[in-house]
């Protein structure tokens, strides 16, 4: 369902899924170009292939494409939770991999678009008109991975002492390849990977060596 931000869905509700879906990804392109404030709604309807008023009916303002933008990267992933679910074989602890995996993977298929919204969603979540449907979009992304890791932690599999914490700290370590920019230059995809899950499953610090002594007693 289209969220509350966005106006009344035309009658043809399969028509306003693949429009609002062209600006999506229209939009995400033209982030890859210049900045969200240097972009006009002009040049986002013409790269979505649609008459610059016509995007209106989809979308009431510029802010708007915004909300867009978050809805549609975390249908995304909500989209792929019971394949994940089912692939990982009741597994708390590859279940919650895998969902940081596809969590990963969607930020770095839309890396530009996913920057700017980071940018600019404390600023968006501000405005009245859409606090609302930011927080609802927020809750079903943040509840995704906490219910898995609640799901670990009366396993035993997870430890965890504040699960809303857990999962923001899983949420910036994802976020970080999209934001960490000039400083990711030498670095792909699976390399930053890895390097997130061994923070995650406890393999970063290797184990602490005891100094060795000569088995004699100090005097």
């Amino acid at each position: 369902m289209p969220n509350e931000a966005l106006k009344s869905s035309p009658h043809d509700e399969a028509l306003a899924v693949q429009r609002r879906r062209q600006i999506f990804l229209a939009a995400c392109r033209v982030l890859e170009r210049k900045s969200f404030h240097e972009a006009s709604v002009k040049e986002l309807a013409l790269e979505a292939g649609l008459a610059a008023g016509s995007i209106y009916v989809y979308l009431e303002s510029k802010d708007e494409i915004l909300v867009l933008i978050a809805e549609s990267m975390v249908a995304e992933l909500v989209d792929q939770l019971p394949l994940i679910h089912a692939r990982t074989g009741e597994d708390p602890r590859l279940e919650l991999a895998a969902v940081m995996h596809e969590i990963l993977n969607i930020i770095d298929r839309y890396r530009k678009a996913f920057a700017v919204l980071h940018h600019e969603a404390r600023y968006l979540a501000q405005r009245t008109q859409y606090k609302a449907a930011m927080n609802k979009i927020g809750d079903r992304y943040l509840s995704a991975v906490a219910e898995v890791i609640e799901r670990g932690r009366k396993a035993g599999v997870i430890q965890t002492e504040d699960v809303p914490s857990a999962v923001h700290a899983i949420h910036m370590l994802c976020a970080g390849w999209a934001m960490g920019g000039h400083g990711l230059r030498h670095s792909d995809k699976e390399s930053y990977w890895r390097e997130i899950s061994r923070l995650v499953e406890g393999r970063f610090l290797a184990p602490r060596v005891e100094p060795k002594t000569d088995g004699r007693e100090e005097l």
